[in-house]
């Protein structure tokens, strides 16, 4: 029995020395799975599209207009198709998910916040088309615009592109431009575009942009725009072009651009500078208008109108009266632009070729002339394509004719005076919350305050200052 049981025992030890290297030598030699080797099939998941311009338009019902981008007539009648099915009839990417972020203020913030966290983790939206700075939508009682509530104040999803684009947010985007067959690359303003751009390429689209310019009669002032002219040099050009220098409101950090270093995340300019400018806005612009003999004049940044008739805004014009336009010129010589949205791909996307079939039609002529592109252009800026505006290629007002077809157009004379302050730029940054914050300062030091000039200007220099820091 003992004899047995050494037997029994001796054969299963020989048992498990023969399988265990098999074992080991079948491990070894089997092929070591890859990624790439492993077939997950075909990736049916949407690619997403935020839109985020709502916010910051002069224009309201933003799905609604969505879902009636274009038109098609069937059997005599105007029926509404919706830029998801406009894009994928198209033979775009399919299918194609739209989000729109919200305007309401705790929604959209918790929406922000979501996004944001998504994105540091590697996903998030594939396609962004996005407005920039602080934006502003009227207040809702139920779901009816509120009219006399006042405005809802919010940020952008990215406060400042510049720093987005240097932390490698946005996929590079030269590769692809080489191949667009929508948009035309050479007519989209040279000096616009480079905004989106750093060292390391092309990043971010500029899709609309402004000028901060002050209007007058041709018969009042005459002005060819300069790419050399400094701020201090229009305060010495006589009382109107003066007036010109220090009447602006909106974008009144432009006279002081650059006014941001993004490579050191803090302010160009000094607590000093900003005393100066602001002095000279707050304490000579009576002067300047009483100087000036009463002529009409109108703050006229770059935009889109329904209608150009500068009476509205001061009934000393005339609506065929010929205009001159003069532009908002920096401390450091010439003028800038204001790029206020633009489209860009997360560089997270897994869909590249198609996340930019998307981009490549926004920026083309068809869409810019778009009801989509009134959001961000009506009373706010024009589009970067050139040789919209005019008879033939007329942009929508977002009020536009039962077949949907775009009827906001220059008069040649405005569009001769656009097109000589557009062809002189000098240089192009984006909107950020830093506009809003300069432009808040102004509109606070206008009224009767217990505080000194000189602290609330300080006060709002160390703010800007952390904010760059912090950002």
């Amino acid at each position: 029995m003992k004899k047995a049981s050494i037997f029994m025992i001796f054969l299963c030890l020989i048992i498990v020395l023969a399988v265990t290297p098999g074992c080991k030598t079948a491990e070894k030699d089997a092929p070591q799975k890859d990624a790439s080797d492993v077939s997950t099939g075909e990736d049916t998941s949407p690619l997403r599209v935020l839109i985020d311009v709502e916010y910051g338009s002069n224009v309201y019902r933003f799905r609604e207009s969505l879902e009636n981008y274009d038109k098609e007539n069937v059997r005599g009648e105007w029926k509404g198709v919706s830029l998801k099915d406009k894009l994928e009839d198209m033979g775009g990417p399919s299918p194609i998910e739209i989000e729109i972020a919200p305007v309401r203020e705790n929604e959209r913030d918790v929406f922000l916040t979501s996004l944001r966290t998504e994105m540091m983790s590697g996903g998030g939206p594939d396609v962004f088309v996005c407005r920039g700075g602080t934006g502003y939508h009227l207040m809702e009682k139920g779901n009816e615009l509120d009219y006399n509530a006042g405005y809802i104040e919010s940020q952008p999803l990215f406060k400042y592109p510049q720093q987005a684009m240097k932390r490698n947010m946005f996929l590079p985007l030269d590769s692809y431009i080489e191949k667009a067959q929508f948009m035309e690359w050479d007519k989209l303003t040279p000096v616009v575009m480079d905004a989106g751009k750093t060292e390391k390429g092309q990043f971010l689209l500029p899709m609309t942009y402004t000028v901060p310019a002050v209007a007058f009669r041709r018969s009042d002032v005459e002005h060819t725009p300069s790419k050399d002219m400094k701020w201090e040099d229009m305060l010495l050009k006589g009382p109107r072009i003066s007036l010109a220098a220090v009447g602006g409101i909106d974008y009144i950090g432009n006279a002081l651009a650059p006014f941001a270093d993004y490579e050191h995340d803090k302010l160009a300019i000094s607590e000093e500078e900003m005393v100066r400018y602001l002095n000279a806005k707050l304490d000579d612009l009576k002067k300047y208008k009483e100087e000036s003999g009463g002529v009409p004049w109108t703050l006229f940044p770059l935009q889109v109108l329904s209608e150009f008739d500068l009476s509205k805004y001061d009934e000393g014009f005339d609506k065929d009266d010929p205009i001159t336009l003069v532009p908002l010129y920096s401390r450091n010589g010439g003028y800038m632009a204001t790029v206020t949205s633009f489209a860009g791909i997360n560089v997270n996307t897994k869909k590249p070729d198609e996340a930019f079939w998307v981009v490549d039609y926004l920026l083309g002529e068809e869409c810019q002339r778009s009801g989509l592109y009134a959001y961000m252009t009506l009373a706010q800026a024009v589009p970067t394509l050139e040789g919209l505006m005019t008879d033939g290629k007329a942009v929508s007002d977002g009020i536009d004719e039962a077949s949907g077809k775009p009827k906001a157009k220059m008069p040649d004379d405005f569009y001769e005076q656009f097109c000589a302050v557009r062809d002189n730029i000098s240089f192009a940054d984006f909107e950020t919350p830093l506009d809003r914050e300069f432009q808040k300062l102004y509109l606070d030091l206008r009224e009767p305050s217990n505080k000194s000039r000189e602290s609330m200007i300080h006060d709002a220099y160390m703010r800007m200052s952390m904010e760059l820091a912090e950002s």
